[in-house]
């Protein structure tokens, strides 16, 4: 079963855009909105994944594996290396 999380903020667009990209893919995922506890989803993550400057959102994980921001996760999609982490 493939496990997808995503960080957010109600206002920003890369969010959303990571979202639709997912939906596209057909993929389910949990969304956990961070504007109340930005601060500590940033420390979270940047400890959990040795990151040492996470400082945005969207946050991607899939399958306990760090994929970063919408950026990185459609480079994954482009370059088809999304396939390889999803099939983990």
């Amino acid at each position: 079963m493939k496990k997808v999380t995503i960080y957010t903020s109600q206002s920003c667009p890369y969010c959303i855009k990571a979202k639709k990209l997912l939906k596209m893919l057909n993929l389910e995922f949990e969304e956990i909105n961070s504007d109340d506890n930005f601060n500590e989803m940033c420390e979270k993550l940047s400890k959990k994944y040795n990151r040492p400057s996470i400082a945005t959102v969207p946050q991607i994980i899939i399958n306990d594996h760090y994929i970063g921001g919408y950026d990185d996760l459609e480079h994954l999609y482009k370059t088809k290396k999304l396939d390889e982490i999803l099939n983990k």
